[in-house]
């Protein structure tokens, strides 16, 4: 079973990468896991001809950031004092280039980050880092999304795999499963008929999948429960269901309907007609979905 050792956790010291920076007291607690807080140092505001830079050479503004940044480390110890951390502060051109790189050259086993960061000193997280760390990862990619006043869950609960019968969601059940194995949570096991059909089919005058294959939704359930009894350890619990619609948003709605805590899914599924939920389906769960969602890539 997957065993997250070593978490990586890029922060920008937004209150978003501070929430998602929460969600390392359950793996903490659970896998023993030892926890990095990362900063790059991107200079992405500096303009030399800015009356405040009256610095001599880059590197005293290198200096002066990285400054800045212990800092702002030093709090967040203080106010997360029951979690060891590690501290790595880098200087680079991308944020996202680096994090891969100290993920991948270092070996950690999950990298927890949030999607959206703030203007100024680090301007970190919009969504376009986060994807491309989950597009090029390494490591499984937990995203979290910033919620005013929402409560930050100690343990999952209750987790949502989206499977579409490839290797890839398969992969990704093995990831849920690990982490439902150490929280006695439950999983929720989804599988989305799309309604769109390949062109090719649009000869024979029907253009829905279920009117073509009227038993396909029992089919469907047959698999997913045949797929969690042989995957799925006694002890951990499991229900399954068949969705109609687009992918995305059918995981959403049901995440937000059921009070998901967590959402694994692959980055990569089948191509071509069986192309039902992952690749571009993922990142589009990613961009909606108010629920963390941890992306597995499959190679």
């Amino acid at each position: 079973m997957w065993q997250p050792k070593k978490i990586l956790i890029p922060t920008d010291f937004s209150q978003n990468a501070n929430e998602a920076m929460l969600y390392t007291h359950f793996f903490t607690k659970a896998f023993k896991s030892q926890c990095t807080l990362f900063h790059t140092i991107t200079l992405f505001d500096y303009d030399p001809n800015n009356p405040s830079y009256n610095f001599s050479n880059l590197e005293e503004v290198y200096d002066t950031h990285e400054q800045i940044a212990a800092d702002e480390i030093e709090m967040l110890y203080k106010q997360n004092s029951e979690i060891e951390f590690e501290k790595k502060i880098v200087r680079g051109v991308s944020p996202a280039d680096e994090i891969i790189n100290y993920a991948g050259e270092n070996n950690y086993d999950l990298i927890i980050m949030g999607t959206h960061g703030r203007s100024g000193l680090s301007h970190f997280f919009v969504g376009s880092v986060t994807e491309k760390v989950i597009r090029h990862q390494p490591c499984p990619v937990m995203s979290v999304r910033f919620q005013k006043n929402a409560p930050v869950p100690r343990k999952f609960e209750k987790i949502l795999v989206p499977v579409d019968f490839s290797n890839y969601s398969r992969k990704a059940l093995e990831y849920a499963i690990s982490i439902a194995a150490q929280n006695n949570a439950f999983l929720e096991i989804v599988h989305v008929i799309e309604e769109q059909i390949h062109p090719a089919y649009y000869v024979a005058g029907d253009v829905s999948i279920l009117n073509m294959f009227p038993d396909l939704r029992e089919r469907s359930t047959t698999a997913l429960r045949e797929l969690g009894d042989k995957h799925i350890p006694k002890g951990v619990g499991f229900s399954c269901h068949v969705k109609e619609g687009r992918a995305h948003t059918e995981i959403v709605d049901f995440a937000e309907d059921q009070d998901i805590d967590l959402i694994v899914m692959a980055t990569h599924g089948l191509s071509g007609f069986e192309h039902f939920l992952m690749g571009s389906t993922t990142e589009k769960v990613l961009r909606k979905s108010k629920i963390p969602t941890l992306a597995v890539k499959v190679h």
